[in-house]
């Protein structure tokens, strides 16, 4: 997010960080990725390597998903992440950045949370997203942009929640913090 919290302008990222992107590709291969439908429509396809999870208010493309499962683009389109999920947990191994591409559609961010232990999942948009994945975090990756910029969609405040344990990642425009949510640093 930027100095003034902006994390969208037009349905785009108002930046261009190539060594932000390169950290976010490196951390997020062979995991899950968790978006909303309109981030994942301006990604333009899945990113490769994951299983992209696209949470959608569309009974039409829910119903597409589980009544007929499609290739898109070259990614398996299925109507539940639960059994990937829970095979990956089951075997206690993290997936390898090797993992296909796949994509699939929930209706739903509880269907996903009710999975048993479901391993890394990395939440990448939108707002609306991450305001009802925030209270199941336990861990945020945050990049600050160091400028002001025009937008019209804003990070979440989450301030509240969660406390500062590290930098791992700063250039003069951007730095990346790790946070932790304050349960966990109480536990």
């Amino acid at each position: 997010m930027s100095e003034n919290r902006v994390i969208g302008s037009g349905n785009r990222i108002p930046w261009h960080l190539p060594e932000d992107f390169r950290w976010f590709k490196r951390m997020t291969q062979g995991k899950t990725v968790v978006m909303g439908r309109r981030t994942f429509e301006s990604l333009g396809k899945p990113l490769p390597h994951r299983i992209n999870v696209v949470l959608t208010r569309d009974p039409m493309l829910l119903a597409v998903a589980s009544d007929n499962p499609v290739a898109y683009r070259g990614a398996k389109v299925g109507a539940s992440a639960l059994g990937v999920l829970r095979q990956a947990s089951d075997s206690q191994m993290s997936l390898p950045s090797t993992v296909p591409t796949e994509l699939l559609l929930f209706g739903d961010l509880q269907e996903i949370v009710q999975a048993d232990r479901c391993g890394d999942a990395w939440v990448i948009g939108g707002a609306s997203i991450y305001e009802q994945a925030l209270p199941y975090c336990a861990e945020l990756f945050l990049t600050h942009v160091k400028r002001v910029v025009e937008g019209d969609t804003f990070f979440p405040h989450f301030e509240d929640q969660f406390t500062a344990v590290a930098d791992v990642l700063e250039n003069e425009d951007f730095k990346v913090t790790h946070y932790v949510h304050r349960e966990r640093l109480l536990a």
